[in-house]
């Protein structure tokens, strides 16, 4: 695999339960139950690493996800931002369960224009 030291994109998926949760790091690995520091190939210049899972302790107040599943994205100059989108969008659409994503801290709506826009930035930025 080609370095990619430098390039990363922070990814965050909430979903409402530990089942869920699990379904999500599943589609996004494409294996059944992924360790923690698995990766997979998302194009030939951008590969997706499954973090962790962690769920949301319980508050009388906690109206958002109860498990956030995390995932980093790392590519080099060659990365394109809307292979990268399509098949995020696609994968995060497979599990068909309502998600909450979040792209480096910041919140994104599960659209292909919406997830396109914020990682094409973020390739951008750091070319």
């Amino acid at each position: 695999m080609t370095e990619r030291v430098g390039r990363m994109i922070s990814m965050e998926v909430g979903v409402g339960d530990a089942a869920a949760g699990k379904d999500v790091a599943s589609v996004m690995m494409g294996e059944a139950s992924p360790k923690p520091g698995t990766e997979r190939a998302i194009t030939a210049a951008s590969v997706v690493k499954y973090l962790r899972a962690f769920e949301v302790p319980e508050s009388a107040d906690h109206t958002g996800p109860a498990v956030w599943v995390n995932f980093g994205i790392t590519y080099d100059t060659n990365a394109e931002a809307d292979s990268i989108a399509g098949w995020l969008v696609s994968k995060l659409q497979q599990t068909g369960t309502s998600v909450t994503l979040r792209v480096d801290t910041s919140e994104v709506a599960l659209e292909i224009a919406a997830v396109t826009a914020v990682i094409r930035a973020k390739v951008k930025e750091s070319a």
